[in-house]
């Protein structure tokens, strides 16, 4: 038993040895809980990236994503062309109002409620889409004066405008328009 003993200590000892001489890149090392989270989080960034580009594409081309025939495609661009119309009048509203400023005591506007059939949508109002829609405004018909939200009023939402220097989006939707931007318009 004593040359049996040996021979297994002699075989410990060459396997230990080849250990000792070996390179540490070589040796396997237990992944810290630091590295299981940021290998999570950069897979939810990746998620997060794929569906902001895939859905942002459909937003930026409805008729050319989902078919010239598709009724989704038509409704999210009379959306769209709704969002643009809401813009365009809001605009029209400050811009009269900034010509009568000029004078001490004028009349002028106070505030401005309007009502657009997207204030409808609960996928606009608290479904998340709606910064899809934002930046298509913001970025393909360059209306960047102003950027528009929504507004709750007891038992409605209406469209609002604010400023866009003093306009702040939540961290969510503000990760969304930088992806956007960084992805199309960069």
């Amino acid at each position: 038993m004593s040359q049996n003993f040996q021979d297994v200590l002699s075989s410990f000892s060459q396997k230990l040895s080849r250990f000792n001489k070996s390179s540490s890149a070589q040796r396997v090392v237990q992944p810290s809980k630091d590295s299981y989270y940021e290998e999570k989080l950069r897979e939810r960034g990746e998620r997060l990236h794929a569906s902001v580009v895939s859905t942002y594409k459909i937003y930026r081309s409805p008729f050319e994503s989902l078919g010239g025939q598709s009724d989704r495609a038509a409704s999210l661009d009379k959306d769209e062309q709704n969002l643009l119309k809401a813009y365009n009048l809001y605009k029209a509203c400050m811009d009269i109002d900034k010509e009568n400023q000029d004078e001490i005591g004028a009349t002028h506007i106070k505030t401005i409620e309007l009502y657009s059939p997207l204030a409808d949508k609960a996928s606009y109002t608290s479904g998340g889409q709606f910064i899809y829609l934002l930046c298509w405004l913001f970025f393909e018909q360059n209306c960047q004066e102003y950027i528009p939200f929504f507004n709750e009023n007891e038992n409605h939402h209406s469209l609002a405008f604010a400023k866009s220097d003093s306009f702040s989006f939540d961290a969510h939707d503000r990760e969304i328009f930088e992806i956007i931007k960084a992805e199309f318009y960069s």
